[in-house]
């Protein structure tokens, strides 16, 4: 009995060294993952240069990338080079070490992009001092620091990522701009920078003027986002509104869903090494943030890529300016009732308050009225107005907003006559081939002098919308 006892004892003794030997490997694989990925976070010198497609078959290499950092290095390839030509295939290797979900963002971020070059650029001549490696700067595009300086100015940029964010924290004022452009050009998201209540007091302002413009019949200047207006109205934000977000990452997420139902769908996701965190632009309050809890440890896979991508949209559109949209659509209702939004849609909203962007021209005639001061003959009058009209119909569609904008102060139509307060009015002067056309936004009106020939008229009409000659006449 004494035996059995003793050889129980050693056995439950062995098992438990067991148990600690697999716990520590555990904290061990946990912890060289962890080092992977922060490692995976900087840039290194001594990764090979990328070869793209145009250059040759990447197949022939002997140690190839993966399809999928192929896909993503031709994507980096072009956008490095504009920057910076002579290391372009230096730099996109560097950028290609750094983890899927952080060169998902360099292809999002303009700027994330060019603050990585720059970071770059800074490694390799650091390297080439220190190896005496004087061909590097013999390339005749840097000589110096001073050139890495200049070259950053030029392009609006002169400090790296970590940097920027070292200079977010430090700033005690909310004075960053109100919004930002995440996608394309033109179309506007709120910025929620340090969310203070003077900033949150601006954006239900926004709302406020958004409220009036709908009211009055009045077209605002800035272009929102879909899911923003969205928001505005109390519609349900979805997962397709982020492609008018964030077009380029709305088509990698798509891509990375069409991956998922591949058959090697296990192994690519494998490679691609993402997890639910994810890294945020500057303008979105920059770093890492987890999308579940513990969502750093929490590996993307086929089975709930889904869910990833559901997250990733909803977290950049509505988590991150969550207190910024909640002011603006206070505001809106600070000035209509709620009511009056419900049978609005998106494109409802964006038309009334926005405008036709294209102008049309036909749509412009039927708006506007003809006043003489020049004293001619009908004749002379009717021959002028087709010069005028043929002008316009045959001017592009950035002339003819800058026209209306001339003449209105909007670059756009309204959507109905109703939207003109007044309705746009042209005043014709007496004949003068010297002065340029002159214009009264208050009133919609363009005063034009009675030109002696149509090519003049051009001239003068095209002159004046380009140096903006507004003035009480």
């Amino acid at each position: 009995m004494q035996r059995l006892r003793n050889r129980g004892e050693r056995d439950r003794e062995r098992e438990r060294e067991r148990e600690m030997r697999r716990n520590s490997s555990g904290l061990r694989t946990g912890s060289r993952r962890d080092r992977d990925r922060d490692f995976r976070r900087q840039l290194s010198i001594d990764t090979r240069p990328f070869r793209p497609a145009s250059e040759g078959n990447p197949s022939d290499d002997p140690d190839p990338l993966p399809a999928h950092r192929q896909a993503l290095g031709e994507r980096l390839y072009p956008r490095v080079q504009a920057m910076q030509p002579a290391f372009a295939s230096k730099i996109t290797g560097m950028l290609l070490e750094l983890s899927p979900a952080q060169l998902l963002l360099l292809l999002a971020s303009e700027d994330s992009l060019r603050a990585r070059v720059d970071e770059a650029m800074e490694l390799i001549i650091a390297h080439g001092r220190e190896n005496g490696a004087d061909s590097i700067l013999d390339l005749g595009l840097l000589d110096s620091s001073d050139k890495v300086q200049e070259n950053r100015k030029r392009h609006g940029s002169s400090r790296s990522v970590v940097d920027m964010e070292l200079d977010d924290t430090d700033d005690g004022d909310d004075n960053a701009p109100l919004f930002y452009q995440p996608g394309k050009r033109g179309f506007y998201t709120p910025r929620p920078g340090k969310n203070t209540e003077a900033r949150l007091n601006c954006f239900r302002n926004i709302g406020r003027i958004l409220g009036l413009c709908l009211l009055q019949n009045e077209l605002c200047p800035i272009t929102l986002n879909r899911h923003v207006i969205k928001v505005l109205l109390g519609r349900k934000v979805n997962w397709h509104d982020f492609a008018f977000f964030d077009p380029v990452m709305y088509e990698s997420l798509r891509q990375l869903i069409l991956a998922s139902q591949s058959t090697d769908a296990d192994a690519v996701f494998a490679a691609m090494d993402l997890a639910f965190a994810i890294d945020l632009c500057k303008e979105e309050g920059g770093g890492q943030v987890e999308l579940i809890s513990n969502g750093v440890n929490i590996p993307v896979t086929p089975q709930n890529v889904y869910e990833y991508v559901r997250k990733y949209a909803e977290h950049r559109m509505l988590v991150v300016a969550e207190q910024p949209l909640h002011a603006m659509r206070k505001g809106l209702l600070d000035v209509l009732p709620k009511n009056s939004l419900e049978d609005l849609t998106a494109e409802d909203f964006r038309l009334l308050v926005n405008g036709c962007g294209e102008v049309n021209v036909q749509m412009l005639i039927s708006f506007t009225s003809f006043n003489d001061e020049s004293g001619e003959n009908a004749e002379k009058l009717l021959q002028f107005k087709r010069w005028f009209w043929s002008i316009v119909e045959k001017m592009s569609m950035t002339e003819r907003q800058d026209l209306v904008y001339f003449w209105t102060s909007s670059p756009s139509l309204p959507a109905s006559e109703e939207g003109f307060q007044p309705m746009p009015s042209i005043t014709i002067r007496p004949p003068d081939d010297q002065h340029l056309p002159t214009a009264n936004t208050c009133i919609s009106r363009l005063y034009v002098p009675l030109y002696s020939s149509k090519q003049i008229l051009k001239q003068k009409l095209l002159l004046a919308i380009k140096t903006k000659n507004f003035g009480f006449v």
